[in-house]
């Protein structure tokens, strides 16, 4: 009886979140109204920083998939060589991830102190 429960507390869960979002961006965007900003200005400045951001998001997601894939493949080669279990798996998909997104910070630092 406790499946059909929790089903149902995570679908509502994700309804009530999506509610808030929507609620909330309405407020935002007649509060912008109010105050005469409109909506097209706003979504230019947007836009603008984006793309100055968008290779930089590409390069983390890229750089987090290489080395997620290389922690699986390290993690199998000790799995069967070593024979240390199964829990390497996961943990070397935390440990090569958390290294990318170090690298990432280092590469989008930089990039972002010399513009």
């Amino acid at each position: 009886m406790e499946g059909p429960i929790v089903v149902f507390i995570v679908f509502a869960s994700a309804v009530a979140a999506l509610i808030v979002y929507l609620l909330v961006r309405n407020k935002e965007r007649m509060a912008l109204i109010e105050k005469g900003v409109s909506l097209a200005d706003l979504q230019g400045d947007l836009r603008a920083r984006q793309s100055k951001l968008y290779p930089l998001t590409s390069l983390k997601w890229g750089l987090l998939a290489a080395f997620v894939g290389i922690g699986l493949f390290i993690a199998d080669w000790m799995d069967h060589s070593l024979d240390v279990g199964d829990s390497i798996y996961f943990a070397s998909m935390l440990i090569f991830g958390g290294l990318a997104l170090v690298i990432f910070y280092f590469i989008a630092s930089k990039k972002l102190r010399s513009e």
